[in-house]
């Protein structure tokens, strides 16, 4: 469902990465990077940061 750019994004803010650290650990614009949570958070119908951590653990739990 998400991009592999996307999916990276994820995992970088549930390390706890705040955009600006994001930004540069990806070598873009820190717009960019909250264009792809906006365009991640509407994919999986979260609101929030924290909602997206959840989401992402609960998922990764089910995986194990």
């Amino acid at each position: 469902m998400l991009t592999p750019r996307e999916q990276e994004v994820t995992r970088l803010v549930g390390e706890g990465m705040e955009n600006v650290q994001i930004a540069e650990s990806l070598r873009v614009t820190e717009h960019t990077v909250s264009n792809y949570l906006y365009r991640i958070l509407d994919k999986l119908g979260v609101s929030s940061r924290v909602q997206l951590i959840l989401y992402t653990r609960s998922r990764q739990q089910d995986e194990w």
